[in-house]
């Protein structure tokens, strides 16, 4: 059986560029926001829990304020399932 690693997004921050409404404001041609992508909150918290290890501690993963998780000191060469909701801002969890 694979090793699992399950991924959630615990912290959100409302997007200082666009003021949490994911477009640039302007009424005749709104675009979407360039650094929230339009979702108007940015992740400030994640998670992860290791099939293996339990939690695991901030320094072994870094993420970004779009949801994007980079793995540190982790063989690439190792079979791991990542376990993450449908994107940043869907609260529900993982899907089953």
């Amino acid at each position: 059986m694979p090793r699992t690693l399950t991924i959630r997004f615990t912290g959100f921050r409302e997007c200082p560029n666009c003021g949490g409404r994911g477009d640039d404001g302007t009424s005749w041609r709104p675009l979407e926001c360039k650094r929230c992508k339009g979702r108007g909150q940015l992740v400030t918290s994640v998670e992860i829990e290791d099939s293996e290890r339990g939690m695991l501690p901030a320094s072994a993963y870094d993420f970004n304020a779009l949801g994007e998780v980079f793995l540190l000191d982790f063989d690439e060469d190792d079979e791991i399932e990542v376990i993450r909701p449908e994107s940043a801002w869907d609260q529900r969890g993982p899907s089953s």
